[in-house]
């Protein structure tokens, strides 16, 4: 008869080592990099979007003020935008 660790009939999923199974600790290591890649992605995805708006506000204050023709205000709007 041979015993094996795991779940039950499952026991082939952990068969030998447990939690120790070094496929399990690579893909929880894994897991965790993508998760932090995404967190950096979308931090500095944010973080540009807010310079970017915060140029289109200082333009938009330019046109307000009267510094800027309408040509030249949606000439660089336009800029900004891309």
């Amino acid at each position: 008869m041979m015993f094996t660790r795991g779940f039950g009939s499952f026991g082939t999923f952990c068969r030998g080592l447990g939690a120790a199974n070094p496929g399990v600790w690579i893909a929880l290591g894994t897991l965790f990099v993508a998760a932090l890649v995404v967190v950096i992605v979308l931090s500095v995805k944010k973080s540009h979007k807010g310079a970017n708006s915060a140029a289109a506000e200082a333009l938009k204050l330019r046109f307000i003020k009267g510094e800027l023709t309408e040509e030249e205000y949606l000439k660089m709007k336009d800029v900004l935008g891309k």
